[in-house]
């Protein structure tokens, strides 16, 4: 880096870390949600120009280890910035410990409710934030795990109900961590720069969501991010292995495998079936200590396609159209979110680029999408940056307007037009480059490389 370019990253790293520290400021970002959303778009602004730059400097400028360390010293410095903030955009994190409680008490999370009678002793001063107190839990095997482990860990140092749920941030955030690290071999898988690894490690919503507010999200993000390295470097075994872990953790990872499993090389199309068997093992290990009440499976995908409408966008389409019929509405998406993971597993993308793809539509077609759910796409955007994608990771806290009204008397409600501003935007300039994109790769036939089974460009 020339010295103009070390002042210039400087800057922008001050201006990053004065609003998080004003960010900082606010104590309880639930308190004062529009201050927040404030934070976070002049945030925004910053990073994308900062993404925007880093995607357009020489190929050998970003290999410079100078390079690398200025966003990891700045990504960490965010991230400790906003650490000590206590969780309260969300309530995940208080679900979180109760689910370790509960489990340590003897209890079983696919079974047993927050409210039911036989847990009243767990109720203390987190009590009145444990989310859904009707619900069993909504997270995979490999989450409860963690929750358990991690409750025991730190309920053995004798810490009050409080601090416990602020440290149920510290495994997740350091996964996040490690998210970043395992991107950074997925950029050099993939011949990419490594330096672009910032879109991730400087985005604001991976920086509040993880650090902030704590989310588990990471840990599957982890495990997907091993997969597509493992997979680029030949290793179909250890990858769908990761992909495993990840879609025992959430299960919207579930729609990846085919993009691995089946490959076209030399005109043929090749099942790879045999790499599959390691699933098997694995699925059983994890599965093991809830073998009995782990059948909700069906639950968790109603929950995340249909089941609630929170922060959706082209399922309100779908639901206006059924003529606001829930129900209708949730099974005319499912076709249509296998259609469109049909033609993305046709179109025959890198894997890479087929996982953003799957990706965005879910998130699209889904009936919940909380904000945080939009860190899934930011590894991705690090290998394919998408400039209507990287505004909709920007603009989403819109949708934490509600916390306002949540946050003093417990009701949870969109406004429209806000939905609107978060997604018209997004959608109109999605729509614009996905069909110039179809236009140059179907219309003009313009050359693409592509990955053979391999994992490698040909």
């Amino acid at each position: 880096m020339s010295v103009r370019q070390r002042i210039a990253a400087l800057l922008a790293i001050a201006i990053l870390e004065g609003a998080y520290l004003s960010m900082l400021g606010l104590e309880r970002l639930a308190n004062d949600v529009p201050s927040y959303i404030t934070h976070a778009f002049f945030l925004s602004v910053v990073y994308l120009v900062c993404c925007w730059l880093i995607t357009r400097r020489a190929a050998e400028a970003l290999s410079e280890r100078t390079t690398l360390r200025f966003i990891w010293a700045a990504a960490i410095l965010f991230r400790l910035t906003v650490l000590p903030l206590y969780p309260s955009l969300s309530e995940d994190v208080v679900r979180y410990r109760w689910q370790g409680a509960m489990q340590a008490a003897g209890g079983d999370p696919y079974l047993d409710a927050p409210q039911d009678a036989r847990w009243e002793s767990l109720r203390d001063e987190t009590w009145p934030r444990v989310a859904r107190k009707d619900l069993t839990s909504v997270y995979g095997p490999v989450y409860e795990q963690i929750h358990v482990y991690y409750f025991r860990l730190i309920h053995s140092f004798g810490a009050d109900a409080r601090t416990e749920v602020w440290l149920f941030k510290i495994p997740f955030a350091l996964a996040d961590l490690a998210v970043g690290w395992l991107l950074m071999l997925l950029l050099s898988a993939a011949a990419r720069p490594k330096a672009w690894a910032l879109i991730y490690l400087w985005s604001p919503l991976a920086v509040v969501e993880f650090w902030g507010e704590g989310h588990n999200d990471s840990v599957t993000l982890l495990f997907v991010v091993a997969a597509l390295t493992l997979y680029l470097r030949g290793r179909l075994s250890w990858a769908l292995a990761a992909l495993t872990v990840a879609t025992l953790g959430k299960i919207w990872p579930l729609v990846l495998f085919p993009y691995l499993l089946v490959s076209r090389h030399n005109r043929k199309w090749r099942f790879h079936w045999r790499p599959l068997l390691i699933c098997i093992p694995i699925g059983l290990v994890l599965c093991a200590p809830y073998w009995q009440s782990l059948s909700n499976i069906e639950e968790l995908l109603n929950g995340f396609v249909g089941g609630w409408r929170n922060n959706d966008s082209l399922f309100g389409y779908v639901y206006d159209y059924a003529g606001q019929d829930f129900d209708a509405a949730t099974a005319l998406t499912k076709k249509l979110i296998v259609i469109a993971l049909g033609l993305v597993w046709i179109l025959q993308l890198r894997p890479t680029q087929a996982t953003l793809a799957a990706t965005t539509v879910l998130l699209l077609f889904s009936a919940n999408c909380f904000p945080w759910y939009l860190t899934w796409l930011l590894p991705l955007l690090a290998v394919h940056p998408s400039a209507p994608l990287l505004l909709w990771t920007s603009i989403v806290p819109l949708a934490h307007h509600v916390v306002t009204q949540y946050d003093t008397n417990l009701v949870w409600e969109y406004d429209r037009v806000v939905l609107d501003l978060e997604y018209i935007p997004v959608l109109t300039w999605l729509m614009i480059s996905t069909t110039l994109w179809m236009w140059k790769r179907w219309i003009t036939r313009a050359p693409t490389k592509r990955f053979d089974e391999s994992g490698g460009e040909n």
